[in-house]
């Protein structure tokens, strides 16, 4: 600005609380359109090349047409067996590119109809994802210990109490003190007593899932399965023998169609050569599954992974699997979806330490930047063999701080005026610790951590030990635990876990 711009009083500038004051003026009409929100982000969408999606979808259809989908079960082989663009050879389903095209098609059409930005950037959502554990870290011992009843009921006891720090949930895996199949369905019962989010439990069999599906209807929720392809491209096992039972009785609301290629092992070892057999599998076995049962709402998702060498499994938490599942990100918008980032808290540790800290915030990190999404697998250990009470703690403090990350610093008009104001009440002071605006917004602007210390060493009241501050947070939150299921409900569960008991022990 100017210096001939500002009034002058007898030959001299006015004084610098009248200046300050002038220049917010003067800003105030200069930024009348200013509102800017600086978030950092990862545009996956424009990372890819569109020509190299089309490429693959393309060389997919073509693994579709040549080679086909496994498939053994004779009852899913008489649904299509009459229908167009369905080839059956020697066990295996070659389905014609067109009938791929017109279902995707279709499926971008209803998503777009559908489509959002996965929820609110401003809010926490962090979920345990797939409730499988059937080992939990002691709070007293910190070792891994048989997930029982009573542990299991703890674990549940804790998610449901996190509720207001935005953990979402139920019972983190089935109890190992009752028969095999009665620790899904006991699972599923513990879930809805116990916590306010839980949905129904996984199951391995249809007679498992015939108790569960019951459970579900008491608490009024819809009833659906996950079928996993088995990779190399194969339509069958136990994933499909356990649906075709509850989708012949008409006892399925949804089902969701997916694979896990791996690397190297049950996939060519080249990511792209992956994620074409892992799109092949997941558009074939929707296709097939769609003109079998056409009346049951279906979903499909696509990824790949990494296969590590060395010890033989799958590897969840490394700076490949980070990068396939951006990847698939990219995919997914490709088949119509909406910007959904993987905010995974997966890890391969198993314990507490600092793998378990690196691998989880790392993936959850470049996670976050692609976007709006949910934290899942919150306090699992070892993929999902392990339940960690403390971790689940832990993770929420790291999902809070990544959360805070994705909101990103506001630089408005009002905001450009009010610090000019501060300006000129301050600068005299030399701080603005008792401002108004330091009062009023601080909380509002800067995260504040609950278990983490941000102290310097010479202020510090002594040793600050984290892990057992996260572990006073679980035992506050389980004793602080009052939830409790309708009585009716509640009774209903029980008679439905006997009879259960009665007829699978």
């Amino acid at each position: 600005m100017h210096s001939e711009r500002i009034p002058k009083h007898r030959g001299t500038l006015l004084d610098s609380r009248y200046r300050l004051l002038l220049l917010a003026l003067v800003f105030r009409k200069k930024c009348a359109q200013m509102s800017f929100t600086f978030k950092p982000r990862l545009n996956v969408e424009d990372a890819v090349p569109r020509q190299i999606l089309e490429t693959m979808h393309e060389k997919a259809l073509g693994v579709l047409e040549q080679t086909g989908i496994r498939v053994s079960n004779k009852r899913l082989l008489d649904r299509i067996a009459a229908n167009k663009g369905f080839e059956m050879r020697e066990g295996w389903v070659r389905i014609e590119s067109g009938i791929i095209e017109d279902l995707v098609a279709e499926v971008r059409k209803g998503r777009k109809r559908g489509s959002g930005n996965g929820g609110d950037e401003g809010a926490m959502i962090l979920s345990p994802g797939y409730p499988g554990c059937y080992h939990i870290i002691d709070l007293e011992t910190n070792r891994a210990e048989p997930l029982t009843t009573e542990r299991a009921i703890g674990a549940t006891k804790l998610i449901d109490s996190l509720h207001d720090w935005g953990v979402r949930g139920e019972a983190p895996g089935g109890p190992i003190d009752v028969p095999p199949k009665l620790r899904r369905i006991l699972q599923c019962k513990i879930g809805y007593e116990y916590c306010r989010s839980a949905g129904h439990a996984p199951f391995e069999g249809y007679e498992e899932a015939v108790y569960i599906k019951r459970m579900a209807d008491v608490m009024g929720q819809g009833f659906g399965i996950e079928i996993y392809v088995i990779s190399p491209l194969r339509l069958e096992g136990i994933s499909v023998e356990r649906a075709i039972p509850l989708l012949e009785r008409g006892e399925c609301g949804w089902m969701s169609i997916g694979s896990m290629p791996l690397a190297g092992a049950t996939a060519p070892v080249y990511p792209v050569g992956a994620f074409i057999q892992g799109i092949a599998e997941s558009l074939g076995g929707y296709a097939i599954l769609h003109e079998a049962y056409p009346n049951v709402h279906i979903g499909f998702g696509i990824n790949a992974y990494h296969f590590d060498m060395h010890y033989g499994n799958i590897v969840i938490g490394s700076p490949e699997q980070t990068l396939m599942d951006l990847f698939s990100v990219a995919l997914n918008i490709f088949y119509g979806g909406g910007l959904h980032g993987h905010r995974s808290f997966r890890t391969m540790a198993k314990k507490v330490d600092v793998q378990a800290q690196v691998e989880k915030a790392s993936s959850a990190t470049v996670g976050v930047l692609t976007g709006a999404g949910v934290f899942d697998m919150g306090g699992k250990l070892s993929i999902d063999e392990v339940f960690s009470p403390v971790q689940l703690v832990i993770d929420c403090e790291t999902a809070r701080y990544l959360t805070r990350l994705a909101k990103g610093l506001d630089f408005a008009e009002d905001q450009i005026t009010s610090s000019l104001q501060a300006m000129a009440r301050c600068a005299a002071k030399g701080h603005y610790l008792a401002d108004e605006t330091t009062r009023r917004d601080h909380k509002n602007i800067f995260w504040a951590p609950s278990i983490f210390d941000d102290s310097l060493f010479h202020t510090s009241k002594g040793d600050v030990d984290i892990m057992e501050r996260a572990k006073e947070v679980c035992r506050r939150k389980i004793a602080e635990h009052r939830y409790h299921l309708e009585e009716e409900k509640r009774q209903k569960l029980d008679e439905i876990y006997r009879d259960a008991s009665r007829h699978l022990s």
